[in-house]
């Protein structure tokens, strides 16, 4: 019995394998695949739980990066400044975009580490990069402002337009200061689409061999760079969307119509680099219900697990998952920052085996 079982994953496999090579092209329909249920605490393991030093206090967490080192880069959006933190929550620097030009005080959204210790931060007013000490270098001159998803990878960063028709990508060489950009497929449902942009900077993921952008539209990120045909993923929990938005009548008549559609399908929110083979996106939570639900695909395999959350998922990165905890309670009584739960990434071996949906 055991030995027949061996020999039908192998013929799927071969059968997979074979169609991903013979099969992909443009006009061929993709193959899908059922992601495999798994549960959190079980997909998830709790390593740490990080307390950021109260001597500096965070207005608001904006968005949330780690360096290799485990070190925090987060974007204070009230305070209109840059905290970095070391892995063990002790407080670094604070550094704003003023210190490249004394006349910015810009609202701070998104920032981004490096390979090499620096880091890339956008405002509403640019985008700036700063050397490991937090000094200003200089602002990137020919990228669109107020666009925050943005992603490093070798010596160029990916910035996402999404709200360009079409959607567009660009591309900035830091070395060289060349740009360039990709013109994206026109979504299927532009007004949804532009309206349900998602969590802020996450509509990007750059990854050694490949990068990823999101559509609230998709089920799973979408490459940005053609190839064999992507599998997809059938998730229990996932409707697609039937409709756009509709375009006429009054602002209240928009407003009622989008939170319909709210209810009628199942958006992405955010796309996320788990590790260097794995990225997970996330999507609304259920009307009525805190949980959200996401799914991580394994880029080697090309299988996907599922599982949800009711809590705050801050980032995603070098195999770990950072969820906002508690607020600290200080001595005194009063309260400190957020701290910060990290959690160790454990793929379960029965995702290894792709079986195709009926």
């Amino acid at each position: 019995m055991a030995g027949s079982l061996t020999r039908v994953f192998r013929a799927v496999g071969i059968l997979w394998l074979v169609c991903l090579a013979g099969c992909a092209s443009s006009d061929s329909p993709r193959q899908v695949f059922d992601s495999v249920p798994a549960v959190f605490d079980e997909l998830f393991v709790p390593v740490d739980t990080v307390q950021l030093a109260a001597s500096v206090l965070i207005g608001t967490t904006a968005f949330m990066d780690v360096s290799p080192d485990g070190d925090f880069l987060i974007a204070d959006e009230m305070q209109r400044v840059f905290h970095i933190f070391s892995a063990s929550g002790n407080h670094v620097r604070t550094f704003s975009s003023k210190d490249c030009n004394p006349e910015e005080g810009a609202r701070s959204s998104a920032g981004r580490f490096l390979a090499d210790g620096r880091m890339v931060v956008s405002t509403s007013t640019g985008h700036f990069i700063f050397d490991v000490d937090g000094n200003c270098e200089r602002r990137i001159p020919d990228l669109p402002i107020a666009h925050h998803s943005f992603c490093p990878r070798e010596d160029s960063i990916y910035v996402m337009l999404h709200l360009q028709r079409p959607p567009q990508v660009h591309v900035y060489a830091l070395k060289s200061g060349g740009a360039r950009h990709y013109e994206l497929r026109e979504p299927k449902f532009p007004k949804a689409t532009q309206v349900k942009r998602g969590r802020l900077g996450r509509e990007i993921a750059c990854f050694d061999d490949a990068v990823y952008f999101r559509y609230p539209e998709s089920s799973d990120g979408e490459p940005l760079w053609s190839g064999p045909a992507q599998i997809r993923f059938r998730l229990p929990f996932y409707r697609a969307p039937q409709r756009d938005m509709g375009g006429g009548g009054s602002m209240n008549s928009r407003i009622d119509d989008l939170r319909q559609l709210s209810r009628e399908f199942t958006y992405s929110t955010g796309i996320f680099e788990l590790d260097e083979f794995h990225r997970m996106v996330t999507f609304n939570a259920r009307y009525g219900s805190g949980e959200v639900s996401f799914h991580v695909v394994d880029s080697r395999t090309q299988t996907s697990l599922h599982s949800e959350t009711d809590r705050i998922i801050r980032t995603a990165k070098n195999g770990y998952l950072y969820l906002e905890g508690d607020y600290e309670e200080l001595s005194s009584g009063e309260l400190g920052n957020r701290m910060i739960e990290v959690l160790r990434f454990v793929p379960l071996e029965n995702s290894a085996n792709p079986m195709p949906a009926p």
